[in-house]
C-alpha cells in the first residue's frame, strides 16, 4: 500500500480544523514545519492555500495554560474534552513505544530470516 505525502497532510489538516472546530480551549496558532506558524482567529476558517505539514497546535484554556497538541485521534480527544493533558501524554508515549517496538520486532525478524538464508547456503 502506498501512502502519498499529500495524503497525509490533508488528514493531519483535516484534523487540525476538527480540533479548532470541537475544541473547549481557546486555539491559538498552529506550528508548520519547516514554515513557522499562523495564528488562528476566532471564527474564521483556515486559510485555502496549505504551505506545510502542521506539526502542532497551541491551545489555551482559561488560566492561561499553553498545550502544545498534534493533530491526531489523541490530540482532538484531549481538545474537545474527553481525555486530560496528563493522559493525552501518556496515550502519545505509549503510541510512540508500540512504533519503537514494532521496529526492533521487524529489525529482528529480518535479521534473523537473512542470518537463516546465509547459514543455508
Amino acid at each position: 500500500m502506498c501512502v502519498f505525502h499529500h495524503n497525509i497532510d490533508q488528514i493531519s489538516y483535516h484534523i487540525a480544523e476538527q480540533i479548532v472546530q470541537f475544541t473547549i480551549y481557546r486555539p491559538l496558532h498552529i506550528e508548520l514545519i519547516g514554515e513557522g506558524r499562523f495564528a488562528i482567529e476566532a471564527g474564521q476558517p483556515f486559510p485555502a492555500e496549505n504551505h506545510g505539514v502542521i506539526s502542532k497546535i497551541v491551545l489555551a484554556d482559561k488560566g492561561g495554560n499553553l498545550y502544545r497538541i498534534e493533530p491526531d485521534e489523541i490530540g482532538l480527544k484531549f481538545a474537545s474534552g474527553e481525555i486530560d493533558y496528563k493522559e493525552y501524554l501518556n496515550q502519545q508515549k505509549k503510541g510512540n513505544r508500540q512504533l519503537i517496538g514494532l521496529t526492533l520486532g521487524l529489525i529482528t525478524l529480518f535479521a534473523t530470516a537473512g542470518w537463516g538464508f546465509v547459514s543455508l547456503f
